[in-house]
């Protein structure tokens, strides 16, 4: 993945463990999780068939919009970052190309289907980016908390949030952070701006921002309730008004650390733990606690053997190898637990990494890899033979988000698709 700016718009063996699906909560409206609860895990197995795909007729397709060159009610041009599911069951897709979020009234049971709805446009065939309160730049990574809907517009340089999510066509947000107002979408380095925000990711009443450009990470204590709020932590760097890639703690451009970001892209927060990838480092980083002061370090590295490593696919004594299990290359806007399963959508190596308990040591090896047969490959729309072919229910190319909801996975492809996993 080339990084993006925000002044272009991009077209851009088995193992199975025992599964127990715990009914979804809802805690409250601020906070609870619609997707698995906390305690559910999911049966997978490597290079596993889809069972649905969404913007696609079938498994084989791969153009935009399916090669029509228009947008259509069952049409994607580029997902970025992972699905949500409302509190009734409504799914949510970035479809950042199109400048819009397709609504579904459930996860589709077949592929090829017609979303229900759509936010950022006026109906299912218009494109074009804006930046008003109903409309989108560059939207990805919908995430819903309680009867919220939270979603990134990485173009605009702003997070949208809607008191209560949307059921039906262009319904405008309520309050918009990273920018003062809706209209503007100037990128900042201060603690009410943003710069090409990637991911989001909300519980325990936080909220969490991938401010990608900007080579941080924010922190909100509280969902924001007003326009143009602050920030209350920072991760990435030492202060609010430096932006940084690699900070060494000055403020200058250094060495990879336990604490510093090239370009954090995902994120993912229980309301303790905060799971962050850092895609041009080739690694994750993962605090242990939930961080109470700016430029905290993390507490773990996946991808690398030690914090200050940033191989791509790293062969354990500091060279760049072959894909493995504790490798990766550029791992992008997907991450999510389940609270005990880790899933990491390894970019460049056309994946997904699931850790089947949540990693507690430097280089942890996953345990399934979704979109290869195996390990030691990483090679886009693999065959089956380690070689590259087309698009298939198997496969993944560039993928970029992953969610679990119950016992289903959603992966977002590069492939113009999203994919839908049952477990086993």
């Amino acid at each position: 993945m080339v990084r993006r700016s925000p002044g272009i718009l991009a077209i851009t063996a088995m193992l199975v463990i025992t599964m127990f699906i715990a009914p979804m909560t809802h805690a409250g409206d601020d906070d609870s999780a619609v997707t698995s609860s906390p305690d559910a895990t999911i049966s997978l197995s490597n290079f596993q068939a889809a069972a649905v795909v969404i913007g696609q007729a079938d498994f084989s397709g791969s153009m935009p919009n399916q090669g029509t060159g228009n947008a259509a009610a069952d049409t994607i041009s580029s997902g970025f970052g992972p699905a949500a599911v409302g509190p009734t069951g409504v799914l949510y897709l970035s479809d950042e190309s199109n400048q819009r979020v397709l609504g579904f009234n459930g996860i589709p049971s077949s592929s090829d289907a017609d979303a229900d709805f759509v936010l950022g446009q006026p109906n299912l065939t218009s494109t074009g980016p804006a930046n008003g309160a109903n409309q989108f730049g560059g939207p990805q990574s919908p995430v819903i908390s309680g009867k919220q809907l939270l979603v990134s517009d990485w173009y605009n340089s702003r997070v949208m949030i809607w008191k209560k999510a949307p059921t039906t066509t262009q319904v405008p947000a309520n309050f918009v952070v990273g920018q003062v107002k809706f209209g503007p979408r100037n990128g900042a380095c201060t603690a009410k701006g943003m710069n090409a925000p990637e991911t989001i990711s909300v519980a325990g009443g936080k909220l969490v921002v991938a401010d990608s450009s900007n080579s941080r990470v924010l922190i909100f204590k509280k969902i924001p309730k007003k326009n143009g709020q602050k920030a209350d932590i920072v991760l990435g760097q030492n202060n609010f008004k430096t932006c940084v890639t690699l900070n060494n703690g000055t403020g200058v451009s250094g060495s990879p650390s336990n604490a510093n970001f090239s370009y954090p892209a995902g994120v993912w927060t229980d309301g303790t733990r905060i799971v962050v990838t850092d895609e041009d480092e080739s690694r994750v980083l993962i605090w242990t606690k939930f961080p109470t002061k700016n430029f905290q370090p993390a507490n773990i590295v996946l991808g690398q053997p030690d914090f200050s490593s940033d191989v791509e696919n790293n062969n354990g004594s500091g060279g760049s190898g072959v894909p493995s299990a504790k490798n990766m290359n550029m791992p992008y806007d997907g991450v999510f637990s389940n609270g005990t399963q880790l899933f990491v959508d390894d970019q460049k190596n056309h994946r997904i990494l699931v850790w089947n308990t949540f990693p507690t040591a430097n280089f942890a090896p996953a345990d399934v890899v979704i979109g290869q047969p195996d390990f030691n490959c990483g090679v886009s729309n693999n065959d089956g033979t380690c070689h590259e072919g087309t698009a298939s229910a198997s496969n993944l190319s560039d993928p970029t988000g992953v969610v679990q909801v119950g016992n289903q996975l959603i992966v977002t492809d590069g492939n113009a698709r999203y994919l839908v996993y049952n477990g086993m």
